[in-house]
């Protein structure tokens, strides 16, 4: 019996067996399809710069109008632009920032088109380029950003002023600049290492802008002016070199409101109604004798309740007050202690930096360049060292002939828009190179950088 029991229960669980073996296949191939799929949509997710760049290409075609026809001219076309022509597949830009996302093109000199993308997505795929650096069209490939950038220039005649007083002998011209000084003075000739200089006066360096201490603050070993602050205390304060202390009567008070005017009423009531005045009932004569109310005053015009506090408590001193039902006045006094400490202002004596011309002690707020000390004892800042420039500008004048210059309109070469509006704050009605072009009297330069991508 108990063997047939054992080869029952044997054969059962033998039966269950394959049916176990078939749910966990099955389990196996659906992770299996699930892993697939998951491969399958990674590997057509697409290079986001690359397809942004393609999405640009089919944009232009689109719009061809909106190409850069001039050499070195570039224009962007945004993530967001691509996106409202349905040009790309939007659940993949999901993260990137739609403004900041874009493609640059360029027109280069050989008449072709650059084309490079600079993604924010905050994710791995965010483009990271090195820095600018100038180039020619043969540093360009396709994980390159090009930019140009451009320097106009105005055709001036007239006579050469230097800066900062209008000589026009440059030999006479000591002052170099590292950049245009002032306005106007956009010409620069004799290119030098120049720094800036300055001499050492001894001044007295004070503790907290001048404030006063009693103590000695720490690396202030000097006394210079003195005052004295008086104080009162209920109890003792302690014994110091810089204080001296004597018992006193002390007072002090505050003021509450007081009344000033009363409602009087006829005590026999004989009299209709009552009266209000400002004299107590008692001592008026018509009648009306008997107190009924009273209204009270901080300022003896206007009425605030009883008890009000028109002033607060005062310190403790050696005024002396006495309280006054009149005039609201609750005195305090009693014995305490006054103290007098003496403070003085403490200072340092120093050796302080004085930048000439400015008289600057800050390098910084200096911007006059010297090739030799400009001033007996004056001492070269080598850490201001800089290339520098004699500046000036072409004004008419009785020094001489008059000479004719292409003078930058800005210090050095900027962006395409801010050369723009340099030429158009000075007057020229110009909104592309090709209208600097028709203009005889300006022109611009440009020079092309690029930068490569790092990851």
């Amino acid at each position: 019996m108990d063997e047939n029991y054992s080869y029952t229960e044997y054969n059962e669980e033998k039966n269950r067996i394959p049916w176990l073996r078939i749910l966990i296949s099955f389990l196996i191939l659906v992770a299996a399809v699930i892993i697939v799929l998951l491969l399958l949509k990674a590997c057509n997710k697409p290079v986001l710069k690359d397809d942004l760049i393609e999405a640009a290409k089919e944009y232009y075609e689109i719009y061809p109008e909106y190409l850069p026809t001039e050499i070195g001219v570039c224009y962007n076309v945004t993530l967001d632009e691509l996106e409202k022509e349905g040009l790309i597949k939007i659940s993949d830009y999901e993260t990137c920032d739609k403004t900041n996302t874009y493609v640059t093109v360029c027109y280069l000199e050989s008449g072709t088109y650059h084309y490079s993308s600079n993604l924010v997505c905050g994710t791995d795929e965010d483009t990271d380029y090195g820095i600018w650096q100038d180039g020619t069209e043969s540093d360009v490939t396709d994980e390159t950003d090009v930019r140009y950038t451009y320097l106009g220039e105005e055709m001036q005649t007239g006579e050469k002023y230097y800066y900062p007083n209008n000589l026009t002998d440059a030999t006479k011209v000591i002052e170099y600049y590292a950049s245009i000084p002032k306005s106007g003075y956009s010409g620069k000739e004799d290119q030098q290492t120049g720094y800036k200089w300055y001499t050492e006066k001894t001044v007295n360096n004070y503790w907290n802008n001048g404030g006063y201490s009693s103590t000695q603050p720490e690396g202030y070993s000097t006394k210079g002016s003195s005052k004295t602050v008086t104080n009162y205390s209920t109890t003792k304060p302690s014994e110091a070199s810089y204080r001296k202390i004597t018992t006193v009567t002390m007072y002090r008070y505050e003021k509450v409101a007081w009344p000033y005017k009363y409602k009087c009423a006829d005590p026999e009531g004989k009299l209709p109604g009552a009266m209000v005045g400002t004299t107590i009932c008692a001592l008026r004569t018509d009648g009306y004798t008997k107190p009924v109310d009273m209204y009270y005053t901080c300022d003896g015009t206007n009425s605030v309740d009883r008890g009000t506090v028109c002033q607060k408590m005062t310190d403790w001193s050696s005024k002396a007050c006495e309280s006054s039902v009149v005039n609201g006045i609750n005195c305090e006094k009693q014995t305490g202690y006054k103290y007098t400490d003496t403070m003085w202002k403490w200072y340092n004596v120093a050796t302080q930096k004085s930048y000439y011309p400015s008289g600057s002690s800050d390098a910084s707020k200096e911007n006059t360049y010297y090739i030799t000390a400009p001033v007996s004892g004056a001492k070269k800042d080598e850490s201001t060292q800089a290339t520098v420039y004699k500046y000036y500008k072409l004004e008419k004048g009785t020094a001489g002939g008059s000479i004719q210059e292409w003078l930058p309109i800005t210090d050095g070469y900027v962006s395409y828009d801010e050369m723009i509006a340099a030429f158009r704050t000075l007057g020229y009605d110009v909104n592309s190179l090709s209208d600097i072009d028709k203009i005889d009297n300006i022109r611009y330069q440009y020079k092309m950088q690029y930068r490569d991508l790092e990851r």
